[in-house]
This record gives C-alpha cells, structure tokens and sequence, in this order.
C-alpha cells in the first residue's frame, strides 16, 4: 500500500479539495527526503509558499507536512503543463491519523485530476 493515499476529492467551480491519509513514518518531510523531492522535481524548492521560515516552499521543504510537498507537487504539475499560476493550502484534519486537506486552485478540472495523479506517484515513488 502507498504511504500516502487519497481518500476523496471534491471538485468546486474553483478549487479541487482533496483529503489525504499518510502512514505513519509518511508525514513529515526530512532533509533526504528534501533531496530526493529536489531530484525529481527541481522547481519545486522555488514556489511561493507563505510559512514563517522565507517566501519560498524550499525554506520548510526539508522540515514540513507531507501533504504540504503533495500540495506544492500538484501545483508543479499543473505549471508545467502550462495551465497557469496556481495557489493552494493544506491543513490537517487529524495529524496523530494522518489524515489532511489540501485545496488547489485549477484552470482544468481534468488536468487538475490528472496532475494529482502524477504528483501522488511522484511522492510516493520517492518515500
């Protein structure tokens, strides 16, 4: 079983939202995890990410939620397909189960879909 699984998606007119379950061990980045994510998608540690640490994702990236890098991810994804600027905002509903939300904004429902499967197997191939 993947250590990070989507359990539901609700699509809005503006917004996918998205609920997560990590496994245990699945929920909270490190600095060789940071790395990996790094190799395989280099533009990440760039976005824009309001935190308390710097303004880009790639200040918390080694010391952050899991579902916050799946966040990040599928915003990439949906840039690099280039469909536009996107934002995003994850939370957890129940940190000790594991279980979050993430929201992301879409131009395409399809490709929005499409780009939280890609980032899902990005995540997962690299925990």
């Amino acid at each position: 079983m993947d250590p990070v699984r989507v359990t539901d998606i609700r699509v809005r007119a503006d917004r996918l939202i998205i609920t997560v379950a990590c496994a245990e061990g699945a929920r909270r980045t490190t600095p060789g995890l940071a790395k990996a994510l790094v190799d395989a998608v280099p533009t990440l540690p760039a976005h824009a990410c309001v935190n308390d640490r710097g303004p880009t994702f790639g200040a918390v990236l080694a010391d952050t939620s899991v579902p916050h890098v799946l966040e990040h991810l599928i915003i990439d994804a949906q840039a690099r397909a280039g469909e536009g600027t996107f934002v995003g905002n994850t939370a957890w509903i129940d940190e000790d189960a594991g279980i979050a939300r993430i929201e992301v904004s879409y131009a395409d429902d399809l490709a929005a879909l499409s780009a939280v499967k890609g980032a899902l197997g990005v995540l997962n191939g690299v925990l």
